[in-house]
């Protein structure tokens, strides 16, 4: 456990045994501090001053990155400048925050390229947000974005100034590794809140109770700009919040019972452009919220509310966040917001009714998300109809971006795809959500089931532009055709995940997998399932530069690739996973020529494949040594006839091989002179089964080096 007061550990906490972590030595930090500002530092020019900024730092850590990345590739008089700002004290309200912490940090923030980029900074600071999606959600309500009128515009411009922010070490990489997600320190974050308190009038508090206190100071309230109480516990609400100045208020706590906001709360909020009421167990929504004539942004994610006609009033809301609450029907009140530009519907499981001409009244939207609703109609004009039909998005001209789920393919109208989609997470059937990668941001997802009549031919799927996972389950056999011979290649530019099942039952060894694929599933990947009749020699024959990994189950073909293939043309370079299941009929899975050519396979695995008898078949273009540079992970299970790796005078390596497991495969042949450190130098598990293989005292000695597991099974 750590924490920056040690009154915190030991009054807070109770932690009785506490010890101090010290500053970096001064050698540590000159070698942290040329680390980040860059080696020309030890020049005779700039040493000396350099040598007194990382001094001023005093040996912390966030103080030493953030301001040597500031002043990274700066002129002279820069670096001059820098030195007397951090020998100028700075005042800060943060008792826990150092004088040379806060001094540097401050530094780093005004050394921000541009006012837009500083005030995305202090935003994300006294919000606490932490996901693009947030950023966006806020600043475009705030309108923070200088020329920016559309939402994947702004969506691009916060991706950029993240990143901006990222590299200038005032944010983090989130823990998840996901783009999507960001992080800061606790000490730049309360420098950043300082620097917004005294600049734009912000009131941020977390984790605190909220009292009379607090709303009863009408000298403080009539200049914040900003309310932010995060987690705080709020026993009292004034009746009428005055705050003339206040364009953004979030109400943000997982911790309080329900709570009722007067009728009249938001009765003097005329300027409030952002309303944030996440995780608020609100019993209803005042009426006087319908006052909020500026406001643009509204999120209510995982409300516990179901009446909110009173939305409908807000007539220049652009950005509306439902996303996890308990709505049962989205009021018909909602069509009346004709400049919503993005409604989000995730999670909102006991969604049952969105009345019909509601969406389709939306002509401004730009951004729809809807996952758990499963009640799309399929006739629009038939008497007693309740519920919107999917025709009505073909009527969204705005639209850029979809997050759609529709469990029922029959209720899918023909071309209701477009190729203006920009980003979309598109699922029909029954798909599990979780599943899908989170990198990828054009998701495309069709599981048909025996009683539907829909293929690529029929005008049902129109073309979606730039795909990046592809999942189609369970497709008759012209769709197979069809999608290998000619829709593929229209996929392929970005493609990096594809999963194709075939329509046939299958057998219950591949039921258990086909009702488990997150356990085989990784992003990037082209998947192939039950038994899957493509007519062609070759299942690739190009046109896939961008794959990563690719996954065959059941599909009838001799070989994968041609011999002849450009290596990039077909994605062999980019390769990281491979995985061959099922396939009958296949008889090469490398040629000796190509296969120099996976530079970055990492994962290979093949099973059940009964007439392949070598890995790599010695082509025309014969060559002498083969290696596999980066693969780490090699399983070979079920082969009746699979003899050796390679027959002839070829030698394999595999310097970077770390799991070998050869399970029945009866007539394959594994040597001991197979087994030294030239072959495998970095091995540490290995299993075999088989009938051919060397006793555990055959093995050479200097195999055990590295080998941390061994399971040798001979069968008779």
């Amino acid at each position: 456990m750590t924490a920056r007061s040690e009154d915190i550990l030991s009054g807070k906490m109770d932690c009785r045994h506490n010890f101090s972590v010290g500053v970096l030595r001064e050698d540590e930090a000159w070698s942290l501090f040329k680390k980040m500002s860059g080696e020309y530092i030890e020049s005779r020019e700039f040493k000396w001053v350099a040598t007194e900024v990382a001094n001023e730092c005093a040996g912390l850590p966030v103080s030493i990155v953030t301001v040597a990345r500031a002043l990274r590739n700066k002129r002279l008089f820069e670096w001059k400048d820098a030195l007397g700002q951090l020998r100028r004290p700075s005042s800060t309200n943060f008792k826990d925050i150092q004088p040379a912490a806060y001094s540097a940090i401050e530094l780093s923030y005004n050394k921000l390229e541009g006012e837009e980029l500083k005030k995305i900074f202090l935003l994300i600071g006294y919000t606490y947000i932490s996901s693009i999606n947030d950023v966006v959600m806020y600043g475009m309500g705030l309108g923070l974005f200088q020329g920016i009128d559309r939402m994947e515009e702004a969506r691009a411009r916060v991706y950029t100034l993240v990143y901006k922010l990222k590299a200038s070490c005032m944010l983090l990489e989130h823990g998840s590794k996901n783009e999507h997600w960001f992080s800061m320190h606790d000490v730049v974050r309360d420098v950043a809140i300082a620097i917004a308190t005294r600049e734009q009038n912000v009131l941020t508090m977390r984790y605190e109770l909220v009292n009379s206190r607090e709303w009863l100071d009408e000298g403080a309230l009539k200049f914040y700009t900003s309310i932010v109480l995060h987690d705080s516990k709020m026993n009292v609400l004034p009746e009428v919040l005055e705050c003339p100045q206040l364009q953004l208020l979030s109400l943000w706590t997982k911790k309080s019972s329900l709570i009722t906001l007067p009728d009249n709360f938001f009765r003097k909020l005329t300027q409030v452009r952002v309303l944030d009421l996440t995780y608020m167990h609100l019993s209803l929504l005042p009426s006087s919220l319908g006052l909020l004539t500026n406001l643009r942004t509204l999120c209510l994610y995982c409300s516990e509310l179901q009446d909110i006609a009173v939305i409908g009033e807000l007539k220049n809301l652009e950005i509306l966040c439902l996303r996890g609450s308990y709505i049962e029907q989205l009021p018909v009140e909602i069509g009346q917001l004709t400049r919503l530009r993005s409604l989000d519907l995730r999670d909102c499981d006991r969604l049952q009714v969105i009345p019909p001409n509601v969406l389709s009244n939306l002509s401004h939207l730009e951004e729809l998300y809807i996952r758990s609703f499963n009640k799309w109609e399929v006739e629009v004009e038939a008497a007693g109809v309740k519920n919107a039909s999917l025709e009505e998005l073909k009527r969204l001209p705005n639209l850029t971006t979809l997050e759609l789920c529709i469990p029922d393919v029959n209720t899918l109208p023909k071309g209701l795809f477009f190729e203006k989609l920009e980003r979309y997470r598109i699922c029909i059937g029954r798909w599990c959500w979780e599943d899908t990668p989170p990198t990828c941001s054009r998701t495309f997802r069709l599981l048909l089931g025996t009683d539907n009549c829909i293929s690529f031919k029929s005008g049902h799927i129109v073309q979606l532009q730039r795909i990046e996972d592809l999942c189609l389950s369970r497709l008759p056999d012209q769709d197979i055709i069809e999608l290998v011979n000619n829709k593929l290649g229209s996929y392929s530019s970005q493609l990096k995940h594809l999963w194709v099942e075939g329509c046939q039952a299958p057998s219950p060894k591949e039921s258990k997998r086909c009702k488990e694929p997150t356990s085989e599933m990784r992003s990037n990947e082209i998947i192939l399932e039950d038994h899957v009749n493509v007519p062609n020699t070759f299942f690739l024959k190009g046109g896939l530069p961008n794959l990563e990994t690719l996954e065959l189950y059941n599909v009838y073909v001799e070989r994968i690739w041609k011999s002849q293939l450009p290596a990039m043309s077909c994605g062999i370079q980019t390769l990281t996973r491979l995985i061959v299941y099922g396939c009958g009929e296949l008889r090469c899975l490398f040629s000796s020529s190509m296969v120099n050519s996976f530079i970055r396979l990492q994962h290979l695995e093949i099973d059940e494949c009964p007439i392949l008898e070598e890995i790599i078949v010695i082509d025309q273009q014969e060559r002498k040594n083969v290696v596999f540079p980066q693969l780490q992970f090699l399983k070979m299970v079920d082969f009746e006839r699979l003899t050796s790796f390679c027959t002839g005078d070829v030698h394999i390596e595999f310097p970077t091989l770390e799991t070998l497991e050869v399970i029945r495969c009866p007539e394959f042949l594994l040597t001991a002179h197979d087994l030294t450190k030239e072959v495998f130098p970095n091995l540490k598990y290995l299993t075999i089964e088989g009938k051919k293989i060397p006793m555990a005292a055959e093995f050479p000695e200097d195999m055990f080096c590295k080998l941390n597991f061994l399971d040798v099974i001979l069968e008779e």
